[in-house]
């Protein structure tokens, strides 16, 4: 059959047209270009292109080392100021550090984020892992995303792991801590210690009223499911607690296998059943959720917890000694207050010093909280 010329011209005029658009819609590149064996960065300068391009090639052989059935498909990486795809793309990523395109082959990250390298890790291994993973239901590609960036970056990784940790705690329920304060024999006024336990539950911007389970049925990460900020981020933490916890039990071959398991058994997704029994984590709901992210909060986390919320020991040593009229004779000086916080139900705690200055209890300040190891245990 012979087609009229006349009638296949608009057709391909509308194809032309909305191909100028896509092109002239997208992004221009960053103006500096690296290329190595990996494939080509792109970012603002060259210094950081080049920085960026040796994590890029140390990463990708790495990954494929660890994950079953990873190779890395991402031929470009763009550090960009606000990463995105299209000028006119509106805020999908507004709040995301990296994202990984598919049909561009290609890493974005933003400039600032708060490790360049954790950040490319994670993206790497959405780039990476093949079809067989595709099983791993709900928000859990992202758990496992950052439980390998925590492996492969560890210098930096004790505050994506509180955050996200504290986050998941705070959607169910609270993070439950006790606080232990006393004062010196001589501040006291005599030969008995004076001393105060208080018991807290640290709290963020999450409804307590969140269920866990809900890890396993949204897509937290797709720039398409429309989430409240914290809520993302809750799924997040829950979703690194749970491939943390399967991996520590079973491995990385293991979750794998969980996948390919429930695949051959004609299941779209791994069964939610498998997943909790994996993680040694049961149905029994929010309280056990949160136990089980508490026993995860190593002095690391704790000691970071204590930096993120300094007012959480502030407040209860001004509540403490305002019951001490032992201590009016001392505010001329600076009062000496030993503090133990510690994670109700888990072993870790964490002992420091506090003072409070010449001009009262308000300028109670931390003064002896150890640095972090920078690695998790």
């Amino acid at each position: 059959m012979v087609r009229n010329p006349r009638s296949i011209a608009p057709t391909r005029l509308l194809a032309a047209a909305a191909l100028l658009c896509v092109v002239s819609c997208q992004v221009a590149p960053p103006p500096a270009r690296v290329d190595g064996p990996a494939g080509r960065v792109r970012a603002a300068h060259r210094a950081e292109a080049e920085a960026i391009r040796e994590v890029f090639e140390d990463l990708g052989p790495r990954i494929a080392a660890l994950l079953p059935d990873a190779d890395c498909r991402a031929e470009e990486v763009w550090v960009q100021a606000e990463p995105g795809l299209y000028r006119f793309s509106g805020n999908s990523y507004a709040e995301a550090d990296g994202f990984w395109s598919e049909s561009h082959r290609r890493i974005h990250l933003r400039q600032d984020a708060e490790s360049l390298p954790r950040t490319l890790a994670h993206e790497l291994v959405h780039a990476s892992i093949g079809s067989s993973w595709s099983a791993l239901p709900g928000t859990l590609e992202e758990g496992l995303c950052d439980v390998v960036s925590v492996l492969l970056c560890p210098d930096d990784a004790i505050e994506m792991r509180t955050g996200r940790l504290s986050a998941a705690a705070f959607a169910t329920g609270g993070l439950e801590l006790e606080v232990e304060l006393y004062l010196p024999p001589s501040a006291a006024d005599g030969a008995l210690q004076v001393g105060s336990l208080t018991r807290m539950r640290l709290q963020g911007p999450v409804a307590p009223s969140f269920d866990p389970e809900d890890v396993f049925a949204v897509e937290a990460g797709l720039s398409t499911t429309q989430l409240p900020t914290n809520d993302k981020k809750a799924l997040y933490g829950l979703s690194y607690l749970v491939v943390h916890r399967i991996v520590e039990r079973i491995g990385f071959v293991g979750l794998h296998q969980l996948c390919v398991s429930a695949t051959e058994a004609g299941y779209d997704e791994v069964p939610t059943s498998w997943l909790l029994d994996a993680a040694g984590l049961s149905r029994a709901g929010r309280r056990e959720w949160r136990a089980a992210l508490q026993q995860e909060i190593g002095i690391d986390e704790l000691t970071t917890l204590v930096r993120l919320y300094p007012d959480l020991l502030v407040d209860s040593a001004a509540r403490f000694l305002g019951r001490q009229t032992q201590l009016e004779g001392a505010r001329d000086g600076a009062a000496p207050v030993s503090a133990c916080v510690r994670v109700t139900g888990a072993g870790t705690q964490l002992s420091l010093d506090l003072d409070v200055g010449p001009d009262g209890l308000r300028r109670a300040a931390v003064t002896s909280l150890p640095e972090t190891t920078g690695r998790p245990e």
